[in-house]
Parts: structure tokens; sequence; C-alpha cells
């Protein structure tokens, strides 16, 4: 038998993956959220319009801003549930929307607007059930950490891929000069 095998064969026999044991006011909280995502999807977009951020409700773009919008709201009520957060494939699709928003013309800020919209929605729907659940202190306030929390990492990426796509479009200044300069 080699060394080799044997350490490995001792790390694994060591190691043991972490365990999630959620509160059970978190679960049922999570619960909830699960059962309101088509909701906040609608107050979402029903706010972005009432905000007047009319190029998110084009046909063009509001698809992706609602598919977006969707799946960070049911990955809030998944952590809830079994604490597991977003997986690659799920952050790759809310960056795809920064790309897409560049492609198209659709200015940062507008795109920023569009998630302070959806932030305020959800924490509008979790006060709702906390209020209605009797959910205590600590819950509750993982809940609002956790919107804020999506919101600000799913803005920071959505402009993060935004600013890429942008400067894909856009020669440098050092492209730009003449091969005699380079």
């Amino acid at each position: 038998m080699t060394v080799g095998a044997l350490a490995w064969g001792r790390r694994s026999a060591l190691y043991r993956p972490p365990t999630f044991s959620a509160d059970p006011a978190s679960v049922r909280l999570g619960q909830a959220r699960a059962a309101r995502v088509s909701e906040v999807t609608q107050l979402t977009a029903a706010a972005t319009a009432a905000a007047g951020l009319i190029e998110l409700t084009s046909p063009r773009f509001a698809k992706q801003i609602r598919d977006v919008h969707t799946l960070t709201s049911r990955a809030i009520a998944r952590f809830l549930i079994t604490g597991q957060g977003t997986t690659e494939s799920e952050r790759n699709f809310i960056s795809s929307v920064g790309i897409f928003a560049a492609r198209h013309g659709l200015s940062l800020a507008i795109l920023s607007r569009s998630y302070l919209v959806w932030r305020d929605a959800n924490l509008r729907v979790v006060n709702e059930e906390i209020n209605r659940l009797a959910i205590g202190q600590t819950v509750s306030t993982l809940a609002r950490k956790i919107i804020r929390s999506s919101a600000d990492t799913g803005l920071g990426r959505m402009a993060r891929a935004y600013e890429y796509q942008r400067c894909l479009a856009v020669p440098s200044e050092h492209s730009m000069e003449p091969a005699v300069l380079r």
C-alpha cells in the first residue's frame, strides 16, 4: 500500500461534512416564503412599473429580470429551510442578466434600482410572514440580513458582468494606438 493512499484514507475517515440543523422557526418562515415567491415577483414587477423603470418592463428584458427575481426569492426560501446557498449555475444566471443588460443598452443605474425594488418587496413579504407566524428576533433578523445580502451580492455580480461586457464591446485606448507606438 502506498503512503498516499493511506494518508488519503485517514483524512477521509476523520472528515465529516458539516450538518445543517435549521431552527424550526426558520423552516416555517422559509416554507411561508416559498409559498409566496410568485406574489413577491408580481409585487416587484408592479413596483418596478410604479417607480418608472419602464425599461425593465420591455418584453426584451422583463422575462430576464423576472426570472432572476424569482430565482433569488426561491433561493432565500431554500436557505431558510435547508441552509443551502445558491449554486454556481444560479450565480452564473444572475450574472448573465448583467451581460444581457449591457448588450441591450440598459443602464447600470436602472439595473441597480431594480434590485432595490426587489429587496424592498421581499422585505415587505418577509415582515408580513414574521408577524403572521410570530417568528422570534433571531430568525427574523437572519431572514432580513439574507434578503439584504442577496440583493447586494446579486447586484454586485450583475454589475461586474455588466462592466465586463461593456469593456468587451468598447475597444481600449491601447488598441486604438498606431502599431508603431506599441
